[in-house]
């Protein structure tokens, strides 16, 4: 098991490094921003006085947002960005982890192999595991050496809260993937199931914070439970969120242990 661990940890480092690097140098860009827009903050807010409510809505951008670097990075790196890094990240990786080998072919070779199905799956579920801590380690705790580096005040904490929180959010989604991946042959049905899932979930809870007449829509999104303000801002983690997000994962886990054990590889 932990040859196949390593086999594919040499294969995926390109993309673990290309989604790590991404990530640091958003978080820099914006640490060497930040000076420069707390300057400029109130002829921004001034500008951002014309844009429509709804716009707003969406990006709750007031005077707060450039107190400190914690509100900026809530504003700016972790709204959005960061997600999509990880979905990106995850889904490709479970997708070619799984259902890849299967389409190409390989994944009979691999079972060949005395190894059983189980230890192979958690092999490329542990990869992908590793990543995500990687990936977080890199867009997140980084802020230690580029906040002393540029003379940034900040709160260790709360960028381990957002840690925790960008954790158990990424768990979810790779367990979902790696899920779909051992039911499905192909990586295209793969990346259109989560595509599909992953951006009805984001446009529920646009929806839901533009109309009160669907707020309750925000309770079927990912993205209502990914309180990044609450973690970052506040340093506090929601027990529910934390709960929902380490249950899907464990659930989606089981489930695709389960199928992948039990499925013929050989059926396209």
């Amino acid at each position: 098991m932990f040859t196949i661990i390593w086999r594919t940890i040499k294969d995926r480092k390109y993309s673990i490094i290309v989604f790590s690097a991404a990530g640091v140098l958003l978080l820099w860009l914006y640490v060497l921003l930040f000076p420069a827009m707390q300057e400029m903050a109130d002829d921004f807010l001034k500008v951002l006085e014309g844009y429509p409510e709804a716009f707003m809505n969406m990006f709750p951008i007031t005077e707060a947002t450039f107190a400190n670097i914690e509100n900026f990075l809530a504003m700016e790196q972790y709204s959005l960005m960061i997600p999509i890094l990880i979905i990106f990240m995850l889904v490709a990786m479970a997708a070619v982890g799984l259902a890849g080998e299967v389409e190409h072919g390989t994944a009979e070779i691999l079972l060949s192999r005395p190894v059983s199905r189980l230890k192979i799956f958690f092999a490329r579920y542990l990869v992908g595991i590793f990543a995500l801590i990687v990936f977080i380690v890199a867009s997140t705790i980084m802020i230690i050496p580029l906040g002393e580096l540029h003379n940034v005040d900040y709160i260790l904490e709360n960028f381990i809260s957002i840690s925790i929180l960008c954790f158990v959010f990424g768990w979810a989604v790779f367990s979902i993937a790696i899920m779909l991946s051992a039911i499905f042959s192909e990586r295209s049905r793969v990346y259109m199931i989560m595509g599909g899932l992953m951006i009805g979930m984001y446009v529920l809870q646009i929806i839901a914070s533009i109309s009160e007449k669907w707020e309750n829509l925000q309770y079927v999104s990912f993205f209502y439970y990914y309180d990044y303000e609450k973690a970052l801002l506040d340093n506090s983690l929601d027990a529910l969120n934390i709960i929902l997000f380490i249950g899907v994962a464990i659930i989606c886990t089981v489930v695709g242990a389960y199928w992948f054990n039990k499925r013929d590889v050989a059926v396209q």
